[in-house]
């Protein structure tokens, strides 16, 4: 499984599997750094007015109490503001600029935002105010004119840095700055599994130093109590719990809140906070459900290249998740708009196959303003550019991929029995963690039969199951499939997709099975069939008869090279034959004829080719390619 993941040589292991005993980085490995932290000092030794200006999702949150209180604690004569999602939107504004100046502010900090405010920025220093960017979205052409820019993409510096969140870029700004980050770790973990960042290199040592002291933070423990959740399960509380309520202060209402609960040292405060939280989520949630089903009302084809929607009342605090949800569903990009002060703000998420700020920059002459990174980004356009947004941005992709989007590749680490999952397997696994973006948690597929299908937690959103085979069951969850009921109720002997977890329950360690998918298993004669190509190319022996060759897929030729780029990866290292869908083996076989792949031991692998190869030439191309 390491191999897998490119991890080979001693080094690179030991990073891997112990992140919380590797360094974080210097923080003035960052560009700017150095002028960053000059002109913060000079501000503080001014006695100058310090804003630390944020934004209202869980990392600009965590990413203002993190400068805020590192600030105080150096004797600044700091404050902080935070936009109105519904009000103001992302990022900082004309108006927040006139707001601060006459509050007496003469340095702005910003924390997750200003990378793309160059017009603001100038207007600040047409005031007298001066500007200190602290980011982590995608860098436009230019930077801004401020006093300095320290943001984890810029391109002239360390690309280890590239992939940090606003809030780790915070936290070794107050590092650099002298003050000590041991409390700033578990806020800037929960921001950095928040904000869906690549859990690589630093990330990973930020979640893995910051997870254990989760509950030791009164503000995160009193968010926790007031969720009903004793203890951390792992980074999924961080995700799943954590996050979603910090979330809510700013897409329900005033994201301040939420700032003060990290920062208050008033026991009460805190738990009155706490619970405001919690009650704003269970608000937020009935909120995406009204929105999740008037979008899916808009939408006619069944396989969309992207989906732009527009409501009137959409709440712009919740249309992201909305967006999220439906990319799940339909596999494709979702940007959602909603009226907010005369104009068309939105939020949209993304699939790995379509950057998503890029494709934004190729028709910024569409909106108003624009930013965010390649899974996610926000816009603004006037209410009349709706129609030509979404068709310019459709004819895009359209372009791009005219025989429709490649599906996420799913890897399958390895085909197991029930018996097989033990706490000792499950424990051993856990040195792999911490899981999200591009450190999934290991799949694995189980053959079994499926029985007790219940549904689960509030409003049956989940559904519970037990799994067995000949020799053993477990106890299976699918999160968020609960509206599947039925369709998992109708099955018997099915494949079920698993990542496995060791967690706890009662103090007693207790092994977590969640269950990505189930699917009928074929009855064996497909992968009989494709065996039987497989040793006809090797054995130099004519093709099969026509009616096993009449149970392969057939695959269209540029899916076939699709399925290769796609799985290439895993081929230099080794495919094994059980872990390849029927397609993907399906489409491997001419590229075997061929000699652009090898067979050997159950695992295809990747051949270096010198000469260019035609899948035309192979005989096993007509049989499977479907014209």
């Amino acid at each position: 499984m390491l191999a897998r993941r490119g991890l080979i040589d001693d080094a690179a292991i030991e990073a891997y599997l112990h992140p919380e005993s590797q360094e974080l980085p210097d923080p003035f490995a960052l560009s700017d750094m150095d002028r960053a932290a000059a002109r913060i000092r000079a501000a503080i030794a001014a006695g100058e007015r310090i804003c630390v200006y944020g934004d209202y999702d869980t990392d600009g949150v965590c990413a203002t109490a993190i400068l805020f209180d590192a600030l105080k604690r150096l004797g600044a004569n700091v404050t902080f503001l935070l936009p109105s999602r519904q009000g103001e939107g992302y990022g900082l504004n004309c108006g927040a600029v006139d707001e601060m100046h006459r509050d007496g502010v003469r340095l702005i900090l910003t924390v997750d935002n200003g990378i793309s405010a160059h017009a603001e920025i100038a207007y600040a220093k047409t005031l007298g105010v001066d500007t200190v960017v602290t980011d982590h979205h995608r860098c436009h052409e230019t930077l801004p004119d401020a006093a300095a820019v320290v943001c984890a993409s810029r391109t002239d510096q360390d690309s280890a840095l590239h992939s940090l969140c606003g809030a780790a870029v915070a936290m070794l700004t107050a590092r650099a700055l002298g003050c000590p980050i041991g409390s700033y770790l578990p806020v800037a973990a929960l921001a950095t599994m928040a904000d869906v960042v690549p859990l690589r290199s630093f990330n990973r040592t930020i979640v893995k130093k910051g997870l254990p002291l989760v509950t030791g933070h009164p503000g995160l423990n009193a968010l926790l109590d007031a969720a009903g959740v004793g203890t951390v399960a792992g980074e999924s509380t961080l995700s799943f719990i954590l996050a979603p309520r910090i979330n809510a202060a700013g897409r329900m209402g005033d994201a301040t809140r939420a700032v003060r609960l990290l920062l208050t040292e008033d026991e009460d405060e805190r738990q009155a906070l706490a619970a405001e939280l919690e009650s704003e989520n269970v608000r937020r949630r009935a909120e995406e459900q009204r929105i999740t089903e008037e979008a899916s009302a808009q939408i006619t084809a069944s396989e969309p290249r992207i989906l732009v929607l527009c409501g009137s009342d959409w709440n712009t605090g919740v249309i992201g998740i909305v967006a999220s949800r439906l990319l799940e569903q339909f596999h494709c990009p979702v940007l959602l708009f909603s009226e907010s002060n005369g104009y068309l703000v939105g939020s949209g998420r993304s699939v790995p196959a379509v950057d998503l700020f890029a494709l934004l920059t190729r028709h910024k002459e569409l909106f108003v303003r624009f930013g965010g990174h390649r899974l996610a980004a926000g816009a603004t356009i006037e209410k009349d550019r709706f129609e030509e947004v979404r068709h310019a941005l459709s004819e895009d992709l359209q372009s791009l991929f005219p025989l429709g989007l490649p599906e996420e590749e799913c890897v399958v680490e390895d085909r197991l029995s029930v018996s097989e999952i033990t706490q000792t397997f499950a424990g051993e696994l856990s040195g792999l963690a911490p899981f999200g973006e591009e450190n999934r948690a290991p799949m694995f597929m189980i053959d079994g039969t499926l029985s007790n299908v219940r549904t689960m937690g509030r409003d049956g959103a989940h559904i519970g199951a037990k799994l067995s085979d000949a020799d053993a069951s477990v106890r299976i969850v699918s999160f968020g499939n609960g509206d599947r009921y039925a369709d998992w109720s109708a099955l018997s002997r099915v494949r079920a997709y698993v990542s496995i977890e060791l967690g706890s329950y009662l103090g007693k360690p207790e092994i977590s099975v969640r269950a990505d998918s189930v699917e009928i298993p074929t009855d064996g004669a497909v992968r009989d069939a494709i065996l039987a190509c497989i040793r006809s190319v090797q054995n130099g022996a004519p093709l099969p008869d026509a009616d096993t060759l009449r149970l392969l897929p057939k695959v269209p030729e540029p899916e076939i090279r699709m399925i290769f780029r796609a799985i290439q990866r895993r081929l230099k290292l080794g495919a094994s034959f059980d872990c390849l869908s029927e397609k993907e083996l399906t489409a491997l076989l001419p590229l075997l004829e061929i000699g652009v792949v090898r067979y050997a031991n159950g695992t295809f692998f990747a051949e270096t080719v010198q000469e260019k190869k035609q899948i035309q030439n192979a005989l096993l191309y007509p049989v499977i390619c479907l014209e």
